[in-house]
């Protein structure tokens, strides 16, 4: 198992939206720092409870689906997961939007 914690992150600071399934728009987060597998998050509202989301950094031409590994407080970890990977073991071939509709 790799120690993630050792990883090269990049400190950007950067505002970003993450959309949760099931609530309705997109809520405002800053993303403190990044490396390739996953963020650092952080956001005043209760939407970081949610345990997967989308994060895009872009106003969603791009995102980066998301599950949360660790929380302390409104800032959390996440890894980055392949949504054809997690839609595959579920059985779900359609392909997903690029863009929540909302």
């Amino acid at each position: 198992m790799i120690e993630r914690r050792f990883l090269d992150r990049i400190t950007i600071n950067q505002l970003a939206l993450l959309h949760v399934d099931g609530i309705r728009g997109c809520h405002p987060c800053l993303v403190e720092n990044f490396h390739g597998d996953g963020a650092m998050l952080h956001s005043s509202t209760h939407h970081t409870a949610a345990f997967k989301f989308d994060l895009s950094l872009d106003g969603f031409k791009t995102t980066k689906h998301c599950r949360v590994v660790w929380r302390n407080g409104n800032t959390c970890g996440v890894k980055f997961v392949d949504q054809s990977d997690a839609r595959a073991a579920k059985g779900l071939n359609e392909p997903l939007p690029t863009s929540p509709s909302w």
